[in-house]
């Protein structure tokens, strides 16, 4: 979702050439009351205006904001973890289990963050409390209308199609964080028959697409756009938000669609570090406030967990709606991660 990049398998960095990459990036955030670690592009100018911007004036404090991936982060904080580089940092799942099983990360707790009684249920328990969903997209369909005029309305359909040509399809690769293992290995076996542990059955239709020449891999979001726009792919199982948000940046010739029984959910977390200031849980509360919620989900055209948040209008029809969304089992993925690519590897090949 979003600015959900980097790589879903992270090799362990040196803790030397840590320290000094962040000391490349973290020199003007010293300054700062608060260092938050968040996604580039849109995500980081909705996060600004929604929460940076009204945050500190109502609180008069700085919070500087530092791009990168959460491998990157985390492996960071481990390298120094009595003092994180990091105050508050947003996630995506995989990583977020990653900093819980090492013990990086503070519990949340109502007295600390108020605002936890007003998120959904679902997204409060995924984590036991060691971080929260901060918000959520959902992988559907973004195609040409002139090239598919009847989108699948389930996902055996989209499978059936690519495979016998009906459309030139991408879906994500297993290398995409946050989306690619969950939805091209998860959703396509458990879709026919198999399931955590047994991925054989979608890594089958996978291959079975891609031997077609009809389905393309991707890795980088930004790539389906201009794929979609040169020719290249008539679909693409994408995020809901990035699809709305290029479809009403004049692109009204595409469509977008959420096939039965659902689309994959990517959630983003916000978790904080251990050791990190205290200031911390004031600045968290804040952001899962309705107000801001509602606020930069509107932005980013993504769910978030504010039961109370309220969507601008224009866009409130294009965040999916959480009965729609299968939340895989994120707590069970990372322990499987390394058996899983070894399996795409020797079947897939690419």
């Amino acid at each position: 979702m979003s600015g959900r990049t980097g790589q879903w398998l992270h090799a362990a960095i040196g803790a030397a050439s840590i320290a000094g990459l962040w000391s490349g990036l973290a020199s003007p955030a010293s300054a700062a009351d608060l260092v938050v670690g968040v996604f580039g592009g849109i995500w980081e100018k909705a996060y600004r205006e929604c929460v940076v911007a009204p945050f500190e004036a109502k609180t008069g404090k700085k919070v500087d904001l530092v791009l990168g991936s959460p491998p990157q982060w985390l492996n960071q904080i481990a390298a120094n973890p009595s003092k994180p580089p990091l105050d508050v940092m947003m996630v995506t799942g995989d990583v977020a289990f990653d900093a819980i099983n090492r013990g990086l990360v503070d519990q949340f707790t109502l007295e600390k963050v108020p605002n936890l009684a007003k998120l959904a249920k679902r997204f409060t328990d995924v984590g036991d409390g060691y971080g929260v969903a901060h918000n959520y997209g959902s992988m559907g369909l973004i195609y040409n209308k002139a090239t598919v005029k009847t989108p699948p309305k389930d996902w055996k359909e989209f499978v059936e199609g690519t495979a016998s040509g009906k459309w030139r399809a991408s879906a994500p690769s297993i290398n995409y964080t946050g989306g690619g293992s969950p939805f091209i290995v998860y959703q396509l076996s458990t879709l026919y028959g198999g399931g955590l542990d047994n991925i054989q059955p979608g890594l089958a239709q996978a291959k079975r697409m891609l031997d077609s020449g009809n389905l393309t891999l991707w890795t980088d979001p930004n790539q389906v756009l201009n794929d979609l726009k040169s020719g290249e792919i008539d679909m693409a199982a994408y995020w809901d938000g990035r699809a709305w948000a290029f479809i009403d940046d004049n692109n009204s010739g595409y469509g977008y669609t959420t096939p039965a029984p659902g689309g994959m959910a990517g959630i983003t977390w916000v978790q904080k570090p251990k050791n990190s200031s205290d200031l911390a849980w004031e600045l968290i509360n804040f952001d899962l406030d309705a107000k801001q919620q509602g606020c930069f989900g509107s932005k980013v055209r993504y769910g978030t967990p504010n039961v109370d948040a309220v969507y601008d209008p224009k866009v409130a029809h294009e965040i999916t709606k959480i009965d729609e969304i299968i939340i895989p089992p994120f707590k069970d993925l990372p322990p499987r991660q390394a058996n899983w690519l070894e399996q795409w590897n020797k079947t897939i090949g690419r």
